[in-house]
């Protein structure tokens, strides 16, 4: 799922503070979620007080679990990147694509490589039948962890698997 997480940005035109969301990963199997990447309206903040228009340096995760792949935007050094990465390997395996995950630096080059993998020019890794065991004890475990009890959990792995059965396979 994409996920946010709340800032205060600060606009470098006039100096003012305002709270606003910022994306840390999303699901770009989800046009609308493509779409802001592709169009550079991803975490871009428009300043309340004089109307200047930032893009917010902030290092996410880009996924299409469907096609299996996953890239990071990583305009300067971000270390939680090294956590997540080890967290990931430790989850779902050396192979699977987001422990391979590309930290892309520049901004251009970073749509360009999730159009390559989306066009089978660069290699996806989807998920195998073992790492999707894993995938979901792990999403299983993270949500009794959270006490997130209910349907939407298993809506969303259902839904994750119905895409892995009907356009991966």
């Amino acid at each position: 799922m994409s996920s946010k997480i709340p800032a205060t940005i600060t606009c470098n035109k006039c100096n003012h503070s305002f709270p606003f969301t910022l994306y840390r990963s999303i699901w770009g199997e989800y046009s609308y979620y493509r779409k802001l990447v592709m169009s550079n309206q991803i975490n871009v903040a428009i300043c309340p007080s004089c109307k200047a228009k930032l893009k917010i340096p902030y290092s996410f995760l880009y996924t299409n679990v469907v096609k299996g792949f996953a890239v990071w935007w990583e305009p300067v050094y971000d270390s939680q990147i090294d956590e997540d990465t080890v967290m990931y390997t430790k989850s779902y395996g050396e192979d699977n694509f987001y422990s391979t995950a590309p930290r892309i630096h520049d901004w251009e080059e970073f749509k360009y490589t999730i159009i390559r993998f989306e066009t089978g020019e660069l290699k996806c890794n989807p998920l195998t039948e073992d790492n999707y065991r894993l995938f979901t004890q792990v999403h299983f475990r993270k949500n009794k962890n959270r006490n997130m009890k209910g349907c939407f959990g298993s809506l969303m792995l259902a839904t994750l698997f119905f895409f892995i059965v009907n356009y991966l396979l």
